[in-house]
């Protein structure tokens, strides 16, 4: 009991900060060609977090010779990064109190959000701060690698490494010249690698093998010490790259270290030794540099009065929390009935409560301020998708607003997922326009893992299988067989079987598990 005594009064304390007038300080909106960072700070702190942020994806850029700063992506799909607190209040919204937790992602197609503090702090029984740890910028970029390498890459890899090379790029410095270096140590790891033993190769090549509890710690620092050294090493180089060919080829894993790495034990002792330094590393100039451009405005009182409340929403609830929100929004489109933002983040609030009536008046609203807003369509037709849960006739009329939606923003994925998304709940046959319409917006959703199984899962009910294990692959090779169930794995072994009717049924309790977890 003291211990959810002490749970209820961290969430207490958060939700304090989150809602009292007094903790209000000003808000920023810094606004770059891939991120939209909403920051509790100073204007000059939120722009220099945001230039971060957008020389980070740049240098990825570059290191994967990709054009800088790339194509646009729209609105929709930069990453909304909201800065307030510190530390110990994001563990807390983070629902893990007493962590440390220095920030988190959420991967959602056409509203990807991240939560850092806007200040860090780390607190120990004395008040004072120690040792290393993972701090605000390691965190959050390590996260943006993961978010990157989705978006961009149809290639699956195994989570020694997926975690390895985010930790890898997550340590990126960046100099005044514009130039950037690779291979820094990440300090938090420093003890884990010191103290802890390593990882045997045999066993994290084996996805068939159960690591334990301390293995199963161990494998993100010793993935990172591997990724660094396969990546630098001057005699393995190319090895890394044909192993993972192998991976995405069908080839085992375990089989294909052994043929590529060669001695497993050899190539043990020599991460060993390597651990020990120097660490290899290089400096990388891009050619043409130039300062990202970051667009810079204070959020309105409106924005002002609801951003604590809208991040609670962005962060994802439950029925009971999606009331409260509801509860402490309701009437504030009404109040601050001339801005767009506030009758959109009410809508969105009343939503997640199944307040059909009340959503419905803010999306009026949003589109009577402006009809030309694609996510105010969107957020009528999400309406007559809720109705639709209890009167199916209702998915027929969110359709014209889905529509509408895309035709407005043509980058946006969501109105097309709705569109799918509205005849498969109303278990009516889906027209080609509707599955195009889902292919389509691939390239502006293939970081989120649900709509990869959308996908996946029409791609079996058309008989593509192989094209099924494209889009699943690269979110089914994430862990050690008998850790926990990995269904998404499972569809891969089926679709490499030949037995599609088997990787359906798999699909089939992917979804309706999800769809009991959110009935919850």
């Amino acid at each position: 009991m003291r211990g959810a005594a002490r749970l209820l009064g961290a969430v207490a304390a958060m939700l304090a900060m989150l809602a009292s007038p007094a903790a209000r300080a000003e808000w920023w909106e810094a606004t770059t060609s891939h991120f939209v960072v909403y920051s509790e700070s100073s204007q000059r702190d939120a722009e220099k977090f945001a230039v971060l942020l957008e020389r980070f994806d740049n240098a990825l850029r570059t290191l994967q010779g990709m054009p800088v700063p790339g194509p646009e992506i729209g609105v929709a799909n930069r990453v909304k990064v909201y800065r307030t607190g510190d530390t110990d209040n994001i563990a807390v919204f983070a629902r893990a109190p007493g962590s440390g937790i220095a920030g988190f992602y959420i991967p959602r197609a056409g509203n990807p959000v991240a939560f850092v503090p806007a200040r860090e702090r780390i607190a120990t029984s004395k008040g004072i701060e120690q040792g290393p740890r993972l701090d605000i910028k390691t965190v959050l970029l390590h996260e943006y690698t993961h978010h990157f390498m989705l978006s961009n890459f149809s290639t699956a890899y195994p989570q020694w490494y997926t975690e390895g090379v985010a930790e890898l790029y997550s340590t990126i410095r960046f100099m005044d010249d514009g130039s950037f270096h690779v291979g820094d140590v990440p300090q938090a790891r420093g003890a884990a690698l010191d103290y802890l033993p390593d990882v045997p190769l045999t066993r994290l090549f084996d996805t068939k093998a159960t690591l334990s509890g301390m293995q199963q710690y161990q494998s993100y620092t010793f993935g990172w010490l591997l990724s660094h050294y396969l990546n630098f090493a001057p005699e393995r180089k190319g090895q890394l790259v044909a192993y993972l060919k192998a991976l995405n080829g069908g080839e085992d894993s375990l089989t294909a270290a052994k043929r590529i790495f060669g001695d497993l034990e050899a190539l043990q002792k020599e991460v060993r030794r390597y651990k020990r330094g120097p660490f290899l590393g290089y400096d990388v100039k891009p050619g043409d540099y130039v300062e990202p451009k970051v667009a810079i405005r204070r959020l309105t009182s409106a924005e002002e009065a609801l951003i604590r409340h809208h991040m609670r929403s962005q962060r994802g609830v439950d029925r009971k929390e999606a009331r409260d929100v509801a509860g402490d929004m309701g009437g504030k489109d009404a109040l601050y009935s001339d801005s767009l933002p506030a009758q959109l983040w009410v809508g969105e609030a009343q939503i997640d409560a199944r307040n059909w009536d009340a959503a419905e008046a803010a999306a009026d609203r949003a589109l009577k301020i402006d009809p030309e807003s694609s996510a105010a369509h969107l957020l009528k037709a999400e309406v007559f998708m809720g109705r639709g849960k209890t009167d199916k006739k209702a998915y027929a009329e969110a359709r014209p607003y889905y529509i509408k939606a895309r035709h407005l923003d043509q980058l946006d994925p969501r109105p097309a997922i709705g569109y799918y998304m509205s005849f498969r709940q109303a278990g009516e046959p889906i027209p080609a326009p509707a599955i195009t319409a889902l292919e389509q917006v691939y390239p502006e959703a293939s970081f989120d893992p649900q709509y990869r199984l959308l996908m996946t899962r029409q791609l079996l009910d058309d008989g593509k299988g192989d094209l099924a294990r494209t889009v699943i692959a690269p979110i089914a090779f994430r862990g050690h067989e008998g850790e926990k169930e990995n269904l998404p794995l499972e569809v891969v072994k089926a679709i490499d079987d030949g037995k599609l009717d088997d990787a359906r049924a798999k699909m089939a309790q992917i979804f309706k598990k999800a769809e009991d977890e959110g009935e919850k």
